[in-house]
């Protein structure tokens, strides 16, 4: 970024001290902005079965909630500061007015977002192949304990099955996902 862009960015940040401990964001709740840690780290944590597990520490000059600059959609995690930190806050409407003033930084910004968001896009992915190819679901087979199980996580009202063993998932023409992940690494 050029001067112009760089000050046309920093006239929109907002600068916040947050103490160690606080709660940035809670999933599920409407968020518009996204953060910058400027000092200190936060941890973006999910709740699993009741119980909270980090999945990951942010600190010095990367961001968090990226996604609600772009989408209005629900948080899809929870960030807590570990400790006390300086953050700049970025939100939707703000994001909208830098498209319009500085196309250029607003540009820069978004290609930073879709950086980080495919480095952590690849980072999953890896860990679903780590699960996949020594636990199990290396057999190729959904294991389905009882089919009223998941209709009833689904939310749904489960017929009679006729067998509950899981049927194997065929091979012969790769999923959509697969053939995502293959152009993504450079399979074409």
């Amino acid at each position: 970024m050029g001067p112009n862009d760089r000050a046309a960015v920093d006239s929109l940040l907002k600068a916040r001290p947050v103490r160690s401990g606080a709660t940035l964001f809670i999933a599920g709740e409407p968020g518009d902005s996204m953060l910058i840690i400027a000092r200190g780290s936060v941890a973006i944590v999910h709740s699993v079965a009741g119980h909270e597990q980090v999945i990951a520490e942010v600190g010095a000059g990367e961001f968090v909630g990226e996604m609600a600059c772009i989408d209005p959609a629900p948080r899809s995690a929870t960030v807590r500061a570990i400790d006390d930190v300086v953050l700049f806050e970025l939100t939707r409407a703000d994001f909208a007015r830098l498209r319009r003033l500085s196309p250029g930084a607003a540009a820069a910004l978004t290609g930073e977002i879709i950086q980080e968001v495919t480095k952590r896009l690849r980072a999953v992915d890896e860990k679903i192949e780590r699960a996949m190819s020594g636990g199990i679901l290396s057999s190729g087979q959904i294991p389905v304990a009882n089919a009223s199980q998941v209709s009833a996580a689904l939310g749904r009202t489960a017929a009679k099955p006729a067998s509950t063993k899981a049927a194997p998932v065929a091979h012969d023409e790769p999923s959509l996902w697969q053939r995502f992940v293959s152009k993504v690494r450079g399979g074409g």
